[in-house]
């Protein structure tokens, strides 16, 4: 006889959406991927010295975590990693990563610790000895980035780690966020190991240069500035003597300029520490484009059986690597359809060009400017004609210019002329 009665039904508590809960943390990660707010930078002085004054007077009462982790940020950072008045302070830092059990507090540090990262340096040193001694007690970011990479506590050779793992990524930013690498665009020693993964790859092969190319801008992220130049002088390296297919060339041209717009219009940003040679290939294919692009888009516009000839001369000279440099200036008509075009993605290299501002019966005249040794040359479209300068004349049209005016340029003292008659392709010749 059954003395408990008759059975009672179980029904076990509802267990919670597990990928629902995967999904949410990744968007918070996502929004937020730092342990630590970096400082602004009018507060990191004032923020130090407030963490400098409770460690001098021993008091710590009602000192929240994200003023002792933030200060840290910034007391590492390169104005104030080595100023003998923070010695102490630093000191201080070293002894609570070994002595604390706070993992909210050791994964901050492991924080800081990447985003000042730099080989070699006394502070990279010291932080990667203290955090050494506490990795049992890390949380589980700090866990799962150095179960991926344990190296990442090496103060010389983590970056060289994190390159090689990258070589093996498909996708290296998605990768490095699922090794809890969580902004692998921040600076500090991922600023070191994009030089050391640039270094290492063969852009000149296919695959490499897509992978390349995806870690300097993944989808819906901020293309790199960081190193940027050092990716680019890999790329264009490989070709100084030789230049790859056209598809390949259109591939390249297009996504550098894409990505760090165009250098013809101004060589700021990364392209100013881009070396003379390796940016002279671009140049030298941007020259080639320019011209097709200008023959492709006037023969377009004009109905002129002049334009057969134009089109072999002027490409028979850039393959003879006789044309140094290339400008478009179309009128508006042009211009409509050229952005047609780009925006259509069949020139998408060519995303800059000027505009020919004359009007009366000049307002559908292109312009192609061209720099040929030591002349600047002034093709038109609509029977202008060849304009041959010295490069040394005061009054020869400058190159990557917004606007022409052809009428003003056929009005300059300096220039020698010359009808699209004859034989106009031998009188250029001449005086190039």
């Amino acid at each position: 006889m059954n003395s408990f009665g008759p059975p009672v039904a179980f029904d076990p508590p509802a267990l919670p959406q597990l990928n629902a809960l995967h999904a949410r943390s990744e968007r918070i990660l996502n929004r937020w991927p730092d342990v630590v707010v970096s400082p602004p930078e009018k507060d990191r002085e004032r923020w130090v010295q407030e963490v400098k004054r409770r460690l001098e007077t021993d008091q710590w009462r009602d000192t929240p975590l994200s003023l002792m982790t933030s200060a840290a940020r910034a007391l590492f950072d390169e104005d104030r990693r080595a100023r003998s008045d923070l010695g102490a302070l630093r000191d201080f830092y070293y002894a609570e990563i070994r002595a604390s059990t706070r993992k909210s507090f050791l994964d901050a540090m492991l924080s800081v610790h990447l985003a000042t990262y730099a080989p070699g340096a006394p502070h990279t040193r010291s932080l990667c000895a203290a955090l050494t001694s506490a990795r049992p007690r890390l949380g589980g970011i700090g866990q799962t980035l150095l179960q991926h990479i344990p190296s990442v506590l090496d103060p010389v050779a983590a970056p060289r780690a994190i390159a090689d793992r990258m070589l093996e990524m498909d996708d290296c930013w998605t990768g490095l966020k699922a090794c809890s690498l969580r902004s692998p665009h921040a600076p500090g020693l991922m600023d070191h190991a994009h030089l050391v993964f640039v270094q290492k790859l063969a852009p000149a092969f296919q695959p490499a240069l897509e992978k390349l190319f995806a870690w300097l801008k993944p989808p819906g992220q901020p293309v790199r500035m960081s190193g940027a130049a050092e990716a680019i002088t890999a790329v264009l390296k490989p070709w100084l003597t030789s230049d790859p297919p056209k598809d390949r060339i259109a591939s390249i041209t297009e996504t550098l300029i894409a990505f760090y717009h165009d250098p013809r219009v101004s060589r700021s940003g990364a392209w100013a520490s881009v070396p003379e040679r390796e940016l002279a290939v671009l140049l030298r294919w941007l020259t080639g484009e320019n011209i097709r692009f200008f023959l492709d888009v006037v023969s377009a516009v004009e109905e002129s059986h002049m334009w057969e000839p134009r089109r072999k001369f002027w490409l028979g000279l850039y393959e003879q690597k006789r044309i140094d440099a290339a400008w478009v200036a179309f009128s508006g008509r042009a211009a409509s359809l050229a952005r047609r075009q780009v925006d259509a993605g069949g020139k998408r290299g060519l995303l800059s060009f000027g505009r020919q501002t004359a009007g009366g019966g000049r307002t559908d005249t292109s312009l192609l400017i061209l720099k040929i040794g030591s002349k600047i040359v002034v093709e038109g479209s609509h029977s202008y004609k060849v304009h041959v300068f010295s490069v040394d004349d005061p009054n020869a049209p400058r190159l990557y210019q917004p606007n022409y005016d052809c009428e003003h340029i056929r009005s300059l003292h300096g220039a020698q002329a010359k009808p699209h008659l004859g034989d106009w392709q031998g009188w250029v010749r001449e005086r190039i």
